[in-house]
């Protein structure tokens, strides 16, 4: 895919969207219905690569944490996450960011569109991490694992293993550490 043909940005309140269809209704209706009321809200952030007649995809972040809480017993947290940081003041929550939705065109599936935006999202939070960002999560629904999987990301607990969404994380160091 020629990426100069395309054009990234920021969603704003009064931009028209182009065609989509992700196939996945949900999505779908978030990126139409929800998107820029999540971002007024300042609850997430949606950002578009589109062509001139287009949407190829979208993706919205948010912040996010890996807590504590999150597992069912203190010695998995201390052995999955807590034991694996370099620094001797242990906290109960690190930074994340999640990406709250990520939806491909049909017509542009397949082209490695979905690979490019988790290494885009890896690369933009080491380079240009201005709070602090230890982890990517996502909510990754049953159909994206092996997306997710493929592109990094861990299962971060058992507990969700029969919802329809599972919890997933990558943790950016594997990207500062290659």
């Amino acid at each position: 895919m020629d990426l100069s043909t395309l054009s990234f940005r920021r969603l704003t309140p009064e931009q028209k969207l182009k065609p989509f269809d992700c196939s996945d209704a949900d999505l779908n209706d978030f990126f139409f219905n929800e998107a820029k009321s999540y971002q007024e809200g300042l609850l997430a952030v949606t950002y578009i690569i589109e062509t001139e007649t287009e949407t190829v995809a979208f993706y919205s972040l948010l912040n996010d944490k890996i807590a504590m809480e999150d597992f069912d017993t203190n010695s998995q947290w201390y052995r999955k996450i807590s034991n694996r940081l370099p620094i001797n003041k242990r906290h109960k929550s690190y930074p994340a960011i999640k990406i709250g939705r990520l939806g491909v065109n049909i017509n542009f599936q397949g082209q490695g569109i979905g690979n490019m935006i988790s290494d885009y999202l890896k690369q933009l939070f080491i380079e240009n991490n201005r709070t602090g960002c230890k982890f990517i999560t996502v909510d990754a629904y049953r159909q994206s694992l092996q997306f997710y999987k493929k592109n990094g990301f861990e299962y971060l607990t058992l507990k969700d293993e029969t919802d329809d969404t599972r919890l997933m994380y990558f943790d950016l160091i594997k990207v500062v550490s290659k």
